[in-house]
């Protein structure tokens, strides 16, 4: 049996497309982030949508702590060749992903029933395939391409094997009863 976790509504925001957010957390340019619905972000996430475009799915979790912010890289104006310029990167982030604690994300990328661990470092411009895995306490280099069904880990993170057929069925299921379970106090 799942355990059933409650949480106290005057300290979450809930949309009509049942999106539930902390009243702790800072959602910065709401009007460039798109989310599909049944969501969770955790106290003091961090979501920079006033960077660039934010795009996420449904039955993500972000917990406690997280940063998610777009990816950025440099570029030159027609005016002046020479005079280089940051230019913000959107933000992807696929179904049924969970993220844990205190991790900060600045990937392009992050596929559909994916795990992030707990005090991960996802550099610039990474793109996180389908089906991944990336184990607590790692960092994923700027412009890391992680394959999809794989499991990545450690400083800087490398391959360390493949993620079972079963990834996909386990973490849909595992990310739909935790938002199920997870309910406010009576």
């Amino acid at each position: 049996m799942d355990t059933i976790i409650q949480y106290d509504k005057s300290e979450f925001h809930e949309t009509s497309s049942g999106i539930k957010i902390s009243k702790k957390s800072i959602i910065k340019g709401t009007e460039q982030i798109n989310v599909s619905g049944r969501c969770i972000f955790f106290n003091d996430v961090i979501l920079r949508g006033d960077l660039a475009k934010v795009s996420i799915g449904k039955y993500l979790v972000v917990h406690e702590k997280v940063t998610l912010k777009p990816s950025y890289t440099y570029g030159y104006t027609k005016e002046s060749p020479t005079k280089k310029i940051i230019k913000f990167l959107p933000l992807m982030i696929s179904d049924y992903v969970e993220i844990e604690s205190s991790s900060i994300i600045q990937a392009t990328k992050i596929g559909t029933c994916t795990s992030i661990g707990k005090n991960c470092y996802i550099s610039h411009r990474c793109i996180i395939g389908e089906n991944s895995i990336i184990l607590d306490d790692s960092i994923l280099p700027p412009d890391t391409v992680v394959p999809a069904n794989s499991v990545y880990g450690g400083r800087p993170a490398v391959y360390i094997a493949e993620t079972p057929e079963s990834t996909p069925i386990i973490q849909k299921q595992k990310l739909i009863n935790f938002y199920k379970n997870f309910v406010p106090k009576s």
